[in-house]
């Protein structure tokens, strides 16, 4: 090969090597600055958060289930703290395990010193004796509150559960833990509480609305043999578990077209008849009645 021919290829090769060079020079470069960068980032906003962004207002939606003292200390949050400074994954779920009627929690931080905790409830619908403690149930069957009755003295038959809680009976809990959904050893038991819970989320009529209110309670125990006391007024027969609903507005029908004063039974075991019998001891015969249920 040429001497010529050689040196040109080797001027060739020496400029290539300083532009590799050159661009690794410029790439770490770019890299140092970018590291002081972001270290300068950091600093400034670990200072300014430390000094500047401190909590002074936290702000909590009403509701009617917790106060603002409970709900604060719940979430764990204290004014004076950094405001980039807790999780808020974690307080969202410290209030929903503390607090067991909380359905949903928002937490939203407003610079440069403000938190705003919004929390929405759940209401109680169902309750359930287990063990001598009254576990009461929300409509999407979460157990968010136990009351504890035969520890703190008092018996399961003089317990009077909270107003408009509709107490339901079943040997069937295979689980009932407090801010967890019950679970059912028999699925019949679950789907006639949802046709109950659905019964009262779809009532448009404020009549029927107050008669929902006024169910006391309902023996699930024996699935083919379902009553239910209503405000201690009428005990209600409805045989067995299929199409409880309808037969729950059928019963409010009757009830509807029978004088303020009328006590009794309405026995709707037969699918095509409904009978009234007049009857003054309605607790008396719903205590019968699942006796004679559980045989």
């Amino acid at each position: 090969m040429p001497a010529a021919v050689k040196k040109n290829k080797s001027k060739t090769k020496n400029k290539n090597n300083m532009k590799i060079r050159k661009i690794g020079v410029s790439v770490k470069n770019f890299l140092a600055v970018m590291i002081i960068v972001i270290i300068a980032a950091v600093i400034f906003l670990s200072f300014t958060n430390k000094y500047f962004f401190k909590i002074k207002n936290i702000r909590i939606s009403e509701n009617g289930q917790y106060t603002y003292e409970e709900i604060l200390k719940a979430s764990g949050i204290t004014p004076g703290k950094e405001l980039y400074g807790f999780d808020m994954k974690k307080a969202k779920e410290k209030i929903k395990d503390i607090l067991t009627y909380a359905d949903s929690v928002t937490i939203t931080r407003i610079p440069p010193s403000t938190v705003d905790i919004e929390i929405k409830t759940d209401s109680g619908l169902l309750g359930i004796m287990l063990g001598g403690d009254y576990y009461i149930v929300s409509p999407n069957l979460k157990v968010v509150d136990k009351i504890k009755v035969v520890s703190s003295g008092m018996s399961e038959s003089d317990f009077e559960p909270p107003e408009g809680i509709i107490t339901f009976e079943t040997d069937a809990v295979k689980k009932c833990y407090m801010g967890e959904k019950i679970e059912f050893s028999d699925d019949d038991v679950l789907d006639i509480l949802k046709e109950i819970i659905s019964l009262y989320e779809n009532s448009g009529v404020d009549n029927d609305a107050g008669m929902l209110s006024s169910i006391k309670s309902i023996d699930l125990t024996n699935k083919f043999k379902v009553v239910m006391n209503y405000g201690d007024r009428f005990l209600l027969k409805f045989g067995i578990f299929e199409n409880i609903s309808p037969k729950i507005l059928n019963s409010f029908e009757i009830m509807k077209q029978l004088p303020d004063y009328a006590e009794g039974t309405i026995d709707m075991t037969d699918v095509n008849t409904a009978s009234f019998t007049y009857d003054e001891n309605i607790s008396e015969l719903y205590s019968l009645q699942k006796s004679g249920a559980n045989k």
